[in-house]
């Protein structure tokens, strides 16, 4: 063999067979062109050879790609040693993933396991657990459920909700997360859920007792308030000490000011003690909930091996924990493979964990001397998959110390284990000796960076320099002030300057990449890259589910599937890029003419897509032309013609394939996603039949899941790329900046879980509490108590917990409490490691230049300076090491280039949208966000001030709905990867108050009322519908049903200019609507004081006065509504004006339900953003001086009882 290309590092490993080998590989060092010839070799007459034949080499990797491609490398270096015939064996060589290996294992030894050897493996399992949760729920509450079970349940459920969210602390944990995360943490344990411990607590208040003692006296208030507790803890000592009996206590225990006699020490000395007491005592008296939570796990995890059973399908963690078992407890499966592999490969290990070695050690031989594990602990980067960088310290340790004189003494180890090797990989083929320098002065922890132990990289002499613009490698930019949002967009806008430069200067634009810690805020840079003429695709992440394209997909499939579900459904559809119509379009298709009367009304749009009637002045408009026709054929095959071709139908009949295809890479990296969806609606009807219903679910479970964009085809070149870290390993570019990548979240659950020795830990605290009654009688509410409970350990400032070193003073060693901080702050901790992880990952994609875009808020108050917060962000950390520093060894933040000898002014910008302070200097603003979003530095005018940014800048962009010009689809083939569309959601006055507040108006859904031969609305005033058109409409008691039937009333009595409504519509309605009788009662009552209320006789004094007046309004100025979507539809319910005064109006907005305990301030808070909806909507249409009155028909005017209260508002 040829080993003239090898590093004699790489001569090392490939030579060494016979003895434990550990190789620290760099990142671009060549390891997998160094495994391949290792496998090569062994197989030689040069090495004896070490192995007959390639089954007798065990080659673990982390993917299947990776496994593929060490496949296709050995399979080619065979041919060309001559080894054809080896050569033809690779593909049934064991060279997988790891639980590609346990599947061969298990299947080989089914029968002997009890386990069906075509087992299927599930990629996804998120539903099928979600079944075992909503079964194991509906047995509980199932009326023949035994009465502790339910009780149990009902515990629980006061400690979490089932879903959604808490509050700051707390947020997120429910019933399902915690059990998900239990079941996921008990996976990985030996033991299953036996090995995890649920922390108790103890009722015991001594400690808070002698804590309150030491304030009597100190000062009168503090005496009062200490005598308080006291006597609480006396009360909660002689109760039953029950979770009411701990919200008493805790409520009674307030905390004293500072004073002389109590200095401030004492005082956080008695808050841990209180933030200790509090949590023993919650966890004692919560000892239901905590049992239920366990054994509602234990019973999901038992539904959900039999739901996996019944399918004959395994998981992931089924095919580690069952290999493991099976090595471990049959000898006969043991001894199969103890001797079998003379050469175990582990690749990338730094990303497996301790199960996963534990299973491998069985498969190496004795001592291990088969083993060779490659990695490097600077990109171990799955944590969040079990990963535990710690085992590849372990193994790295083990393997050291084997190769000392000592080896017999090793603890574990044999006398006669060969001595191992370590090897470090350290020869950078893939980037530029300034990239590697960059990096190592960011994280050699030897020299003050964020790594200790940190592996440094040497440049190849061999390298191509691939770098066309005259520009420096090393760039960093620093966005202090703003919000979070203003931030993201400043960073997005310097990053696209400078790319859009470098590619002014020569540089392809195919090299270029934004790696992103996370992918959240994607659109932002990919609209900054767009108006920057650079054309942009993302490229990985999971992120699929997000994308525009693939939500116009959804809303493709929701409208076949349920053409009157217009929400999710036309309304999207018809106005994303595959039809674009726009406002004009909609209102054509929203707006009935009478033909008798003249008169307009309103429809839905689905009576307006099947309608050819369209009121004078929207008539043959080109763009609902082609949506008719493209919608109606495709809705007239539904249910005889496959779903999934229907879907691809309309797509091509749209035309929208022919104009991505136009658009050049991005576009075709668009029309990749929707392939990608289309294929998901095949594969779902493959699944589950042609019914359109189950089709949808079965597409939002797809959705639901986490998905990759479409695979970018290697033409598409052309395109920046948009990718997050983790989708970017293994791969390089020239150009790479870094983003979103430097800042972890400190955690807010109410759960901490956390492997320990022996097992796991869980300390579940609860995220909500019942109201109780105090000894005086007063009801406090569950929200004042869990805040009482979270103001005892609530640390300074945004801070949610007491400092780690206040609490160890208080607390017990391995108290809940204590456990609790304990397992946060090991949390947060390895969280930051691991973005340093990731942030070393990120840099070390660059083959010739890196940018790093780092920022931070500024605070507000008499000092303002960067919010630095060391503990979870490391751009302090990076800044203190990348830019020259002053006196006091601070980063000089106004610096114009970097540390580096060779830096160039420009290299760093700081962009200053605030002015701050930091050390003993004041900055100044230097940058603003202009209205379109774009960065202007100093007093300059942005270009284009007051043009569109998308008219200015060249590039790609979203078609202009009311500009479209209609295409009709040719044959184009596109298949590739994404760049999303800004989001088009619509909003309304009832979708604005659901997302405000928790009461809603009680009013019905739009029903799909009967249509005549032609299609329009047929004319019915409900008196003439049978029961079974009733009972189609809603079901009976729909506490929505009142407020439906009251607009319907008022909608008469406008229109008929009626002072009272008949009996017999009344009944009509009431039938219509399927009122209840004490719905009826409080109809009649709500419709007799609106009768005769001074705010109806004001609303027809007006001379012009119109019922449920549609209207769709295209963008809004006020930011508060337009955060809700791009564009506003719905109806007035009274809209009066007056045509000798065109500059006013009168809106009346109808409310039924309500409670009388709002106070008008409440209720002027609640419906301000409704009031601006109408008003934004009005003032377009020429009103200067718009009166919105919401009118609570069944609410009284506390100042005059023969009146609604009435909320008024002039705008």
């Amino acid at each position: 063999m040829d080993f003239s290309t090898l590093m004699p590092q790489q001569l090392q490993i490939v030579k060494t067979l016979d003895r434990p080998l550990f190789v620290s590989a760099g990142a671009g060092s060549g390891k997998t062109f160094t495994l391949t010839r290792r496998i090569v070799y062994a197989l030689s007459p040069e090495s004896g050879p070490f192995v007959e034949h390639l089954d007798q080499v065990l080659a673990i990797t982390f993917t299947k790609d990776a496994a593929a491609e060490i496949r296709d490398r050995v399979r080619r270096a065979l041919v060309d040693e001559g080894m054809d015939e080896e050569a033809l064996t690779v593909d049934d060589a064991w060279i997988s993933t790891i639980h590609g290996m346990c599947s061969r294992i298990l299947r080989a030894h089914a029968l002997e396991l009890g386990i069906d050897p075509e087992f299927t493996v599930l990629t996804d399992t998120d539903e099928l657990m979600d079944q075992a949760v909503e079964h194991v729920l509906a047995r509980a509450t199932a009326p023949d459920a035994a009465p502790e079970l339910a009780a149990s349940l009902k515990a629980l459920y006061a400690w979490y909700p089932m879903a959604g969210e808490g509050g700051p602390f707390g947020a997120g944990t429910t019933i399902k997360g915690l059990v998900r995360d239990l079941l996921e943490l008990s996976s990985q344990l030996p033991g299953g859920m036996d090995d995890v411990c649920v922390a108790r607590g103890q009722a015991d208040t001594s400690a808070l007792a002698d804590a309150y003692r030491a304030a009597l006296g100190a000062s009168k208030a503090a005496t009062e308030k200490a005598q308080v507790a006291l006597d609480a803890v006396d009360a909660f000592e002689a109760s039953g000490k029950t979770m009411e009996d701990a919200a008493r206590l805790m409520m009674s225990c307030t905390m004293p000011r500072a004073s002389k006699a109590f200095p401030k020490e004492q005082v956080e000395l008695l808050k841990a003690e209180a933030a200790d007491a509090f949590i023993n005592i919650v966890l004692a008296c919560g000892g239901p909930a905590l049992d239920a939570l366990v054994g509602l796990a234990r019973s999901v995890e038992a539904e959900y091996r039999a739901l996996k059973a019944g399918q004959s399908a395994l998981d992931n963690n089924d095919l580690l924990r069952m290999a493991y078992e099976a090595l471990r407890d049959y000898p006969a499966i043991r001894a199969a493979y103890e001797g079998r592999f003379k050469m175990v490969m582990i690749d990338e290990f730094q990303d497996t964990d301790q199960i996963q070695v534990d299973l491998i050690r069985y498969l190496t031989g004795a001592g291990e001397r088969a083993l060779c594990t490659v990695g490097d602990a600077q990109q171990s980067i799955y944590r969040f998959r079990g990963a535990e960088v710690e085992v590849f310290r372990r193994q790295e340790r083990k393997v050291g110390a084997s190769g000392a004189a000592e080896a017999a003494t090793v603890a574990g180890a044999a006398a006669d284990a060969p001595a191992g090797e370590l090897v470090k990989l350290v020869r950078n083929f893939r980037s530029h000796d300034e990239v590697l320098r960059y990096v190592a002065r960011v994280f050699d922890g030897d020299d003050g960076g964020l790594m200790q132990g940190f592996l440094d990289l040497e440049a190849s002499d061999g390298r191509k320099d691939t770098l066309v613009a005259d520009a420096s490698r090393r760039q960093a930019l620093f966005v202090a002030g703003g919000s979070t949002q203003e931030r993201t967009q400043a960073k997005a806008r310097a990053i696209a300057e400078r790319f859009r430069a470098l590619a002014d200067a020569g540089q392809p634009q195919g090299g270029m990449v934004l790696l992103l810690g996370r992918m959240t805020n994607t659109d932002v840079y990919a609209q900054a890259f767009r108006d920057q003429g650079l054309d942009c695709v993302i490229a990985g992440g999971s992120v699929f589910a997000q994308a525009a394209e693939v939500q116009t997909v959804r809303a493709l499939v929701c409208a076949l599937a349920n053409p009157a579900d217009t929400a999710q459904g036309l309304m999207p559809l018809l106005a994303s890029p595959m039809f674009a119509l726009g406002a004009q379009e909609f209102l054509a298709l929203a707006t009935k003419l009478d033909s008798e009367t003249g008169e307009t009304s309103r429809r839905n749009i689905d009576a307006g897509i099947m309608s050819d009637f369209d009121v004078p002045g929207l008539q043959d408009l080109p763009l609902v032309t082609r949506a008719r026709e493209v919608l109606r054929y495709a809705l007239r095959r539904v249910g005889r013609d496959s779903f999934a071709a229907i879907a691809r139908d309309v797509v091509n009949a749209s035309g929208w394939f022919v104009r991505l295809a136009q658009r050049g890479p991005e576009g075709k990296a668009i029309a990749a996603n929707v392939l990608k969806a289309l294929d998901a609606v095949a594969e779902a009807e493959a699944e589950f039949g042609n019914s359109p219903r189950s089709i949808a679910l079965a597409f939002d479970r797809f959705l639901a899941g986490k998905e990759a964009p479409g695979a970018l085809n290697e033409e598409g070149d052309g395109a920046v790329r948009i990718m997050t870290v983790h989708a970017s390993k293994g791969l390089e570019y020239p150009v790479v900046a870094v983003a979103e990548c430097f800042g972890v979240r400190k955690s807010s659950g109410a759960a901490q879980m956390g492997r320990v020795e022996g097992g796991a830990q869980v300390v579940a605290l609860p995220a909500r509490f019942d109201g109780v009654k105090l000894a005086d009688g007063t009801f406090v509410k569950g929200d004042d108590v869990k805040k009482q409970f979270e103001h005892a350990f609530k640390g300074k400032g945004t801070s949610l917990w007491l400092p780690p070193e206040l609490m160890e003073d208080v607390c017990a060693t391995g108290s809940p409490a204590e456990a609790f901080a304990r397992l946060r702050n090991d949390d947060l901790q390895l969280s930051l490691e691991e973005r340093a992880r990731l942030l070393y990952v990120a840099m070390t994609r660059a083959r010739e230049l890196v940018i790093l875009a780092m920022d931070a808020g500024v605070s507000r108050g008499k000092v303002c300076a960067p919010t630095f917060d060391v503990e979870t962000d490391l751009t302090y950390d990076v800044l203190r090491r990348i830019l020259p520093t002053d006196a006091q060894a601070l980063p000089q933040l106004d610096a114009d280039r970097l540390v580096f000898d060779n830096s160039q002014p420009g290299d760093y910008e700081l962009i200053s949208l605030a002015d701050f302070s930091f050390g003993e200097q004041a900055f100044e603003a230097n940058a603003s966000l202009d209205a379109e979003g774009r960065l202007v530095r100093g007093d300059a005018e942005p270009e284009g001030a007051g043009v569109d940014a998308r008219a200015a800048v060249p590039g790609p962009a979203d078609p202009e709905p009311d500009a479209l010009e209609l295409v009709y689809p040719q044959a184009v083939g596109v298949r590739m990867g994404i760049c999303p569309y800004p989001m088009r959601d619509s909003y309304s006055y009832s979708s604005i108050a659901a997302a405000l507040h928790a009461e809603t108006e009680d009013r019905a859904a739009e029903t799909c009322v009967p249509m005549d031969g032609a299609g329009d609305d047929a004319e019915s005033d409900g008196s003439e519908m049978t029961d079974a058109d009733v009972a189609a409409v809603e079901p009976a008691g729909n506490p929505m049903a009142l407020g439906s039937a009251f607009h319907a009333a008022c909608q008469w009595l406008i229109e008929m200019g009626a002072n009272a409504l008949p009996a017999e519509r009344a009944d009509a309605l009431a039938r219509l609507w399927c009122l209840t009788p004490e719905q009826r009662r409080r109809f009649d009552v709500a419709l007799n004081r609106w009768l005769r209320s001074s705010v109806r006789a004001e609303l027809l004094a007006w001379p012009c006065v119109r019922a449920e007046v549609p209207f769709f309004s295209l963008g809004c100025e006020d930011e508060d509504i337009a955060r809700y979507g791009a564009y506003a539809e719905g109806a007035i319910d009274a809209l009066a004006t007056d045509p000798a005064d065109p500059s006013r109006a009168l809106v009346i907005d109808y409310k039924t339900g309500g409670t009388p305990d709002e106070t008008p301030d409440q209720l002027l808070e609640k419906h301000a953003l409704q009031a601006r909806v109408y008003a934004d909507v009005l003032h377009k249409a020429g009103f200067e001086a718009v009166t919105v009155k919401f009118v609570r028909v069944e609410q009284v005017d506390p100042a005059n009882p023969c009146e609604p209260q009435v909320v008024t508002y002039s705008l």
